[in-house]
């Protein structure tokens, strides 16, 4: 129903493993994107959302879901632990690494914590591009308007482990390659085109 009323479409799919750990990280523009990612990917996605929006009404559809609640402030530990929980069960992670919904509908900074479960995990990492859901449902907007949405995947991205000494330097060199590829994605697709 999603993917018509939207028409929701999904470029280089076979991109997507279809078994073992994997994370997927994609960018946020909306409050649309996980729902409009999770109805194209293949393989059930447990999200990483901040405790603002786990906590209100829709937390216990959150908590059936399997989304993982991540705090705005302080340690996240447990929210770390749980992610690598999910991959060690070889299931899918997905990840927001802007931390949040961009309310200029423009790419962010990422945040280290994809560094380290990418590190920690060794799972590999699907970059996504997500476009038209900042028109569908901007940050802000009651109700959604009716607009086509994009997802481009991207290749796997596999990082070597790194030593103890190197891991805050690897965490934050992580996170900006997996930026970098999330940004590339729309331009590489109008190149395939």
């Amino acid at each position: 129903m999603l993917k018509i009323f939207f028409q929701i479409q999904a470029q280089h799919k076979g991109c997507i493993p279809r078994k073992g750990p994997l994370i997927v990280a994609a960018n946020h523009f909306s409050y649309m994107d996980p729902v409009a990612l999770q109805a194209m990917f293949p393989r059930r996605i447990a999200f990483m959302m901040t405790e603002r929006y786990y906590e209100g009404r829709g937390k216990l559809l959150f908590q059936i879901l399997h989304c993982i609640c991540v705090k705005e402030k302080g340690s996240n530990t447990t929210a770390l632990r749980q992610g690598l929980e999910v991959l060690k069960k070889n299931d899918v992670l997905g990840i927001f690494p802007e931390g949040g919904v961009s309310r200029e509908g423009q790419l962010q900074q990422g945040n280290p914590g994809i560094g380290f479960l990418a590190i920690k995990s060794g799972a590999p990492v699907i970059p996504a591009f997500i476009s038209g859901t900042y028109k569908a449902l901007p940050k802000g907007a009651k109700v959604p308007k009716i607009s086509r949405i994009k997802i481009i995947f991207g290749k796997p991205l596999i990082f070597q482990q790194v030593g103890e000494r190197e891991k805050k330097k690897g965490m934050e060199e992580i996170t900006q390659t997996i930026m970098e590829h999330i940004e590339k994605l729309p331009f590489f697709d109008r190149q395939t085109e």
